[in-house]
């Protein structure tokens, strides 16, 4: 089983991981939308939940880089 810590030199990547996750979920939202649209149903909140859940995904990659980085710098100081 692979294991992280401060030591590894391997970029965390669980913040990938979860935008990966509200991209698709996002996806699966706005479809379901446009599936009870086309039967003559509306899905409350269509848009904003879909637009959310994809800024947040794109917030989590920002961070994710940002994180990375920031580990990086912080273990090349060390040497």
């Amino acid at each position: 089983m692979a294991h992280h810590n401060d030591e590894d030199p391997l970029p965390a990547t669980w913040p990938f991981r979860f935008a990966g996750t509200l991209l698709i979920a996002a996806l699966v939202w706005f479809c379901l939308g446009m599936g009870l649209h086309d039967v003559g149903e509306e899905l409350p909140n269509l848009m904003p939940i879909f637009w959310a859940l994809i800024l947040t995904g794109i917030g989590f990659v920002i961070g994710g880089g940002i994180y990375n980085a920031s580990l990086q710098r912080g273990r090349t100081a060390k040497g």
